[in-house]
């Protein structure tokens, strides 16, 4: 059991360990020659984190990459109104800051020389849970960045607009795909562009990372072609973030605190993350909140009622840099395309097009790298088969959901803890909450289940690595309440 933990957790230190030159220019960056190995043209419908990702993946295996994004994008880390969400909390976990290195080698390097601030998991996260109070503080020897939404995103264009190959289209959106025709090889994408002039492209290849997947529902609604099954699960989740400069005697004992509910009591929830311009953004979240959170002061009161004051303390002086940011999110949705019998030819959807997650848990975006990651290995493949374009399909849809299952199953695990959450309880979940509890019980005493907890919820291990007849045996030892044989997430992947 150790060598399969330590083997997905070599993970080196990425705090750069020299100053940046002229040769870290990310203008200077080249892609290997790019090959047409798999078609002359792919189109990426969307510029957030999935469609730049599949990009960069696609630039190796087609002649040519076009991605679409309806927003201006600023040249800089700004904001964009594409995401609103990108004024809140973010987090690329460690096995999407992994899949994001291995796209684009020295990923990791350029975002922490642009000041991400690196954090040793979990020698620098206070967790709290109501059970068990905050878990130890152990420095298991791998580390992540943490960085604001539009630092990360300005950083990954950069590196896929530095492929020859790749161009970045901006303010133009894409208002449909369609077959040229009956049976055809090629797709056309429809878009209307800043100068809001209706365009057309050919693709061999279509990625729709548009967040809602519409271009692919639209099409398939089109030719006669029936929807994917939705697993809904409804969190109804309202946030409040703040953004505060850290005090000069902010406290070293932690760098990320992440204060979890305990419902179904209480359902407010915290996450304050470090950024790259010394300051904390802090969320507070409740599910089925009856108001904002409006006013600096009720941010504070709403603090002092979270299971612990770690957050208050931490706050209590501070002073905001601007007004409370508001965010709603009101259900986490996978459309199952691949329960579909097939998808129509070279169209593929990717990130949130196939999944959105409840934002709190921080996992949309390392999900969307791992997809990406899954869309290389797939590529390699099937660029060696008859028909590459339908064997890129069939192997992408074949796979995703192994990549989509455990941070499905760690979020909507914890949601369909409130009674207010909508969506299906399997026939078991009491017993599923009995073994987390146990697990986490565990875990305070014993290093090796806490780090095989780590793997998975920072999606470098499959929720499976919970079955393995050693952790039970561990939790046996420590938690002598009644133990499943199955893990408490495992109903969640045939959701």
């Amino acid at each position: 059991m150790t060598n399969l933990i330590d083997s997905a957790l070599r993970f080196h230190e990425l705090t750069p360990k020299r100053s940046p030159t002229a040769s870290d220019d990310l203008g200077m960056r080249r892609w290997p020659e790019a090959n047409c190995s798999l078609g002359r043209r792919a189109v990426v419908v969307g510029g957030g984190i999935g469609g730049p990702s599949g990009a960069g993946v696609l630039a190796g295996h087609f002649g040519e990459v076009v991605i679409l994004e309806r927003d201006y994008l600023p040249p800089s880390a700004m904001s964009r109104f594409g995401t609103p969400q990108d004024q809140h909390p973010h987090g690329l976990l460690a096995g999407g800051l992994r899949a994001l290195d291995e796209i684009f080698p020295g990923f990791e390097r350029v975002l922490a020389t642009l000041g991400a601030v690196p954090v040793r998991i979990a020698r620098d996260i206070c967790f709290e849970r109501a059970d068990v109070g905050p878990l130890p503080q152990r420095d298991f020897g791998f580390v992540t960045l943490c960085a604001s939404r539009p630092l990360i995103e300005s950083t990954l264009r950069q590196q896929v607009e530095a492929i020859t190959n790749v161009r970045l289209r901006r303010r133009s959106r894409a208002t449909g795909i369609e077959p040229l025709t009956l049976g055809a090889s090629l797709n056309r994408v429809r878009f209307i562009d800043g100068s809001v002039c209706a365009e057309t492209i050919e693709a061999d290849l279509v990625v729709d990372a548009s967040g809602r997947g519409a271009p692919t529902l639209a099409l398939l609604d089109s030719i006669g072609q029936q929807r994917p099954e939705i697993t809904e699960i409804g969190v109804d989740l309202t946030y409040s973030t703040a953004v505060v400069p850290i005090p000069d005697d902010a406290t070293d004992d932690w760098k990320i605190v992440l204060t979890q509910p305990d419902p179904p009591n209480l359902a407010l929830h915290a996450v304050l993350l470090p950024t790259e311009d010394r300051r904390w953004i802090i969320a507070i979240a409740e599910h089925n909140a009856a108001a904002w959170v409006d006013s600096w002061d009720a941010f504070l009161d709403a603090s002092r009622s979270l299971i612990t004051r770690t957050v208050y303390k931490a706050l209590r002086h501070a002073k905001p840099s601007d007004s409370i940011r508001h965010y709603r999110f009101p259900a986490s949705t996978w459309k199952h395309f691949e329960r579909l019998p097939g998808l129509p030819r070279g169209v593929l959807p990717l990130g949130d097009a196939l999944c959105r997650f409840n934002p709190i848990n921080g996992q949309g975006m390392s999900s969307a790298a791992q997809q990406a990651l899954l869309l290389q290995d797939v590529s390699r493949g099937a660029s060696m088969a008859p028909d590459p374009i339908a064997a890129l399909q069939a192997g992408f849809m074949a796979q995703v959901a192994s990549v989509l299952e455990t941070p499905w199953a760690l979020s909507t695990s914890a949601d369909l803890a409130f009674p207010a959450t909508r969506g299906e309880r399997p026939d078991n979940f009491a017993e599923t909450q009995q073994f987390e509890a146990a697990l986490f019980r565990t875990a305070m005493a014993d290093p090796l289940v806490h780090r095989t907890i780590l793997a998975v919820s920072q999606l470098l291990q499959h929720h499976r690595v919970l079955h393995e007849p050693e952790i039970l045996r561990r939790i046996e030892a420590v938690a002598p309440a009644p133990v499943f044989a199955t893990s408490p997430l495992a109903w969640a992947s045939a959701s």
